[in-house]
């Protein structure tokens, strides 16, 4: 596995990697009031929308269901909000975030650029040897990366931390994309 920090020289995907995008990413990317959102949407103007190779990004129904509640929740703009107490919006506008972030995450789908793709009994069982250690959402990401030998992104440092401290059940990921908090725009 090689771990690759997307904000440090990089300068870009392999040709047809395969790639599951965690919650993270894609909550970033659909949402401007993240505080990833900044550096995940350059990651994927100049990496994957404005890109020559080939990806393949997949996502599982645990990181659509995840991405689901958050966005419904609105959690994005509650933990913007906390940062930014002065700042005020409508429930209105909130539910207009809720439908174009849906609507994004169902043409991405739709259009084939985010693909599915589910666990098999190998990586179910995995996970639940992983669960305590990763999580269980993570533990279910995590072996289903593991199972089919592809590469992750994420902007997960605690998931990132757990999987280099399991390393040795975790032999078959192939890249692990991340960057640091110091992207983070609050």
């Amino acid at each position: 596995m090689r771990k690759i920090d997307f904000n440090d020289d990089f300068t870009g995907f392999e040709d047809k990697e395969d790639i599951l995008v965690d919650t993270g990413i894609l909550l970033a990317l659909l949402n401007e009031y993240d505080t990833w959102n900044s550096t995940v949407k350059n990651l994927f103007d100049n990496h994957v929308f404005n890109n020559d190779n080939v990806l393949f990004l997949y996502i599982n129904p645990c990181i659509q269901n995840e991405l689901t509640n958050l966005i419904s929740n609105g959690k994005p703009i509650e933990w913007y909000k906390k940062q930014h107490p002065n700042f005020k919006i409508t429930q209105e506008e909130m539910d207009e975030i809720e439908k174009k972030s849906i609507e994004a995450i169902k043409f991405l789908i739709e259009n084939e650029i985010l693909l599915i793709l589910d666990s098999n009994k190998e990586s179910a069982v995995q996970q639940l040897k992983l669960y305590k250690e990763l999580g269980a959402a993570d533990a279910v990401n995590v072996s289903i990366v593991n199972e089919y030998g592809i590469s992750l992104l994420t902007v997960d440092n605690r998931l990132i931390n757990n999987i280099e401290k399991n390393i040795d059940k975790l032999e078959n990921i192939h890249n692990l994309y991340y960057t640091t908090p110091a992207y983070k725009t609050y």
